[in-house]
């Protein structure tokens, strides 16, 4: 026990002997004042409204239930974009903006959804990434139906295995 008290007198010694010419540190606190912004509401109104009014698209009715049992999950919504889906296949896209829909009731997958299609078509962003994961495959099985109602959508398909595999999605947005 006495060697460890020595030791740690000696480490403190030296310790001392180091920091000589040193000097304290001055803590210097600088405060803001908070500027009270004026919030235009009725932009914020508008961009909820915008946001929602994508999600009546999306029906919780399975007419077609069994419409996208295959593997790997694609559409497209005419014949005319065949070519995009062709080019989604061959890992020709790239995603601009990725969504994580994990944890989240049908619902909030919906908002997110919702959300997301509204963004894509004010930043003019055409390629997105749907994050659904696996769980209950509730999600995976709901989102390509939703995503096949939307007008907005040209096409999805199963995202490659380096964004996710079977447990993602890389939609196209008509801008």
């Amino acid at each position: 026990m006495n060697k460890k008290r020595q030791c740690a007198t000696e480490d403190n010694i030296l310790f001392r002997q180091y920091l000589t010419n040193t000097r304290e540190i001055v803590q210097d606190t600088i405060f803001h004042s908070r500027i009270h912004k004026v919030k235009n509401t009725n932009l914020l109104k508008r961009l909820y409204i915008e946001e929602d009014g994508h999600i009546h698209y999306f029906s919780y009715t399975n007419k077609k239930k069994y419409l996208f049992q295959d593997n790997p999950v694609s559409y497209v919504r005419s014949r005319h974009s065949h070519k995009i889906l062709k080019n989604l296949k061959k890992e020709k896209y790239n995603p601009d903006i990725f969504i994580d829909l994990h944890g989240l009731t049908q619902y909030q997958a919906q908002k997110e959804l919702g959300r997301l299609i509204t963004i894509c078509r004010k930043e003019k962003i055409f390629c997105a990434h749907i994050m659904h994961g696996y769980g209950k495959c509730i999600l995976k099985q709901q989102i390509p139906f939703w995503l096949s109602q939307h007008p907005d959508i040209i096409a999805f398909h199963q995202a490659p295995k380096m964004f996710g595999s079977d447990a993602a999605i890389i939609v196209i947005i008509e801008i």
